[in-house]
This record gives structure tokens, sequence and C-alpha cells, in this order.
């Protein structure tokens, strides 16, 4: 491949580049187009990338509302530091209605209509309780500001990542792509819970009850027979007696520890502590990390095709990993990539990416063709996420029915072993 360097840090660069990948200078030498692309006059505008012969596929992004004159909003380069926690956990069917939602507008958008005639379309057909909020960035769009700003107004709805993505999907003009990416994330959820939920309801419906009602039966039969014997309201009142002082404070407990695991998820603090202890697990760690690496380099590649500088790119794609834990990491990238240093070099001082996703983003740099390169690498990360996603779901099943069954297991021989003893001393009763 013919290289050129560049006379400004003589880093190498293919002869199709008319900027340094890494100092972002203009080259000494032509480009190969004797036409190259015009910029776009807004970074909220689609910018048109280089084209490299009609062999290569170019993503070319829907054409987005056009703004009005005068200062642009600013896209934020760093996110506050809460912008990539998750929110409190909503139900089912909120999570397969915001799947649908994010679907439909991935789908119009992707097809040519402007975001505020989509939104403005999902007002009428879209699912019930979103359509205010598609309302709201109809309006937004069509006043030319940012979508993001009426997402932010309801932070009970979405995933502060997906606010995340849609603040980097405007500044380099491939919304469709990030209405897709936010419609995966919540049919993947919705995928992962909906295998998990007849599980978890089977044993809490059917398990549960007969474990709570056998308890104080048995400890009723491990009680000393009365003088003169058991009677039926003796009975009655021993049973009612171990329900109130056994099963009552286990099924409060439960309920108790559901509604602090709830509102602890809901805060910073312990989603950070939860991501942190996930990435140390065996199996979960490798699922939880290959999502956020995945949503990383999907984003860094399409601002790269879109234009943004190699810095600004690398920190709005950070904003958007979801993951407390990577995060921190992943925004020391840009600014390594603005002290001078290879974006490949920045990647692998982070430690987070395999060697493979290093030497792609090596060849990227290289040959001019970086976005296309990470576009692959997220690709890799996706299929792994979705292979040992499906194995933790089995395993995770396996492990549900081996737990419920230890724990009818224990009830039942402990109650095997108290009716035996029961009768053993019935008959001593009855000598007597």
């Amino acid at each position: 491949m013919r290289m050129q360097k560049c006379p400004n840090c003589g880093s190498e660069n293919s002869v199709r580049r008319t900027a340094c990948y890494h100092c972002q200078q203009p080259l000494s030498f032509p480009p190969a187009e004797e036409n190259p692309p015009q910029t776009a006059g807004s970074r909220w505008q689609a910018i048109e990338p280089l084209s490299r012969g009609p062999s290569r596929r170019v993503l070319r992004p829907a054409p987005q509302t056009q703004m009005p004159a005068g200062p642009q909003p600013r896209a934020d380069a760093r996110a506050p530091a809460r912008s990539y926690m998750p929110t409190f956990r909503r139900p089912l069917l909120h999570v397969r209605r915001m799947g649908a939602f994010f679907r439909e507008l991935h789908t119009l958008t992707r097809s040519g209509i402007t975001v505020a005639a989509a939104c403005e379309a999902l007002t009428r057909h879209g699912p019930g309780r979103l359509r205010g909020l598609a309302g709201e960035m109809a309006t937004e769009a069509a006043a030319g500001r940012p979508i993001h700003t009426a997402m932010e107004r309801h932070p009970d709805l979405f995933y502060p990542w997906h606010i995340g993505i849609v603040r980097a999907a405007q500044a380099g003009g491939y919304l469709p792509e990030a209405f897709d990416q936010i419609a995966h994330g919540y049919e993947v959820e919705w995928e992962t819970r909906a295998a998990l939920l007849p599980r978890l309801v089977f044993c809490f419906l059917f398990l549960l009850p007969q474990i709570l009602i056998a308890v104080p039966a048995i400890m009723m039969l491990s009680q000393p027979i009365p003088k003169d014997g058991w009677t039926p309201e003796l009975v009655i009142n021993t049973v009612l007696h171990y329900l109130r002082t056994i099963s009552l404070p286990i099924v409060i407990g439960l309920i108790g520890l559901f509604l602090v695991w709830q509102a602890l998820t809901a805060t910073a603090w312990f989603q950070g502590v939860q991501q942190r202890f996930l990435l140390r697990l065996p199996l979960i760690s490798q699922v939880a990390r290959a999502a956020a690496l995945d949503r990383y380099l999907a984003t860094l590649g399409l601002l790269l095709r879109a234009g943004l500088p190699v810095a600004e790119a690398a920190d709005q794609a950070a904003a958007a990993t979801g993951n407390v834990a990577l995060a921190p990491k992943l925004f020391s990238v840009s600014e390594a990539v603005r002290a001078g240093v290879p974006l490949a070099q920045a990647l692998e001082d982070t430690r987070a990416f395999d060697q493979d996703t290093l030497s792609m983003a090596a060849t990227g740099e290289v040959s001019g063709s970086l976005p296309d390169m990470l576009a692959r690498a997220a690709g890799y990360y996706h299929e792994e996420q979705t292979q040992k996603r499906r194995l933790l779901l089995r395993l995770g099943g396996i492990a549900m029915g081996v737990f419920w069954l230890a724990v009818a297991g224990a009830v039942f021989l402990y109650g095997l072993r108290a009716y035996f003893d029961y009768a053993f001393r019935v008959g001593d009763w009855m000598m007597q």
C-alpha cells in the first residue's frame, strides 16, 4: 500500500487520507479524489465520509433536521460522573415498550424521514404511555435543538448511557444507528429477563409457599406430646403460632430485602459497587465487559466515520459505555490522544482490550480505515457477548433449579426425620 509521511509529526498515513490520523493536520500530498466532499456547516449535521471507491460501502446517516441560524448547541465532550450509570430497574412490560419505541424510531429515520417527523408519527401510533415523550422529542427536533434534552427530563424512562449515545450520535450525525443500538439493548434485556422470570415465578409461587407451610408442621411435630394428646384446637393454635413466628417473618424479610435492593440499585454509589463486583465474577464479568467495549468501539467508529477528531470521539464514546468501572479507563484514552499518543497505544494502556482489537486498531490507523476496523472489532465483542450471555442464562436456570431442589430436599429430609421421631414418641406415649 502506498504511504505518505506527515510533515508535522512524521506519522505514516495512507495516500488516500487528506489529514493525519494522529495530529489532524492537513497533509502535503493532494487527496486521491479530484473533488473531495465538502465539510458540513455544523457539527450537528452529518459529515460525508471520504469515498474509498466503488468496492467499499460507505455508511451515510439519514438526513437530520436543519439547524437554525445562530449559535449551535454544544455537544458535551465529557459527560457528568453519573451520565453512564444505570437507573432504577423497570418492569418487564416497560422494557418491551421502550424496545418497540426505539425500534420504530430506527425504522422511520433509516428510511429517510427526519427526526421531527418520526417523533411526530409516534405521537399517533406509538406505545401509549410514550406518546407524550415522542411529542416532546418532536418539539425539540422541530425547533433545531438536540432531542437528548427531552430525554434528560425523564430520567425514570431511560438508562443514562442511552442519553450518552444519543448525545454522541447527534454530534456525529448517525441517529438511526444510535436508535438501533438502544433498541437492541432493550431487546437483549427483555430476552434475558423474560427467560429468567418464569423460573422465578414458579419458585416463589409454588415452591416457597409449600416450604413456608411445611416448616410450621415440622416444628409442631418436634414439640413434646401433651398429656391429654393433640386436640384439633391445640393443633390449629400451635400451627398458627409457628406461622406467625417463623413463616411470616421470613416473608416480611424477603419483601424487605427486595425493597432494599431496589432502593440501593437506584443510587450511584451502589451501582458502582455492583458493577465492580460483577467484573470480578468468572463468566458474568466477560459478558459485562464485552457489552461495554462493544458499545464503546461501535460509538467510536461511527463518530470517526462522521468526521469528528479522535480525542473528542473517544470522550463521547466513553460516556456511552454504560459501565462505571470501565468508563474512567476509557476516558483516559482521549487524554492520551491529546498528549500525542496514537490511538492503538492509548487503548493498550487501558488494559481493557484484547490483542486482536489492538492489532486491528493499529492497522486501521496506518491504512486510514480506522472506523471500519473499530466496527469490525465491535462486532467480535458483540458476538462474544451474545454467546456467553446465552451460556450464562442456561447456567443460571440450572443453578436456580439446583438451589431450590436443595432447599426442598433439606426441608423434606428434616420433615421425614421429625415424622419418624414423632411416631416413636407417640408409641411411647400410648404405652404409658
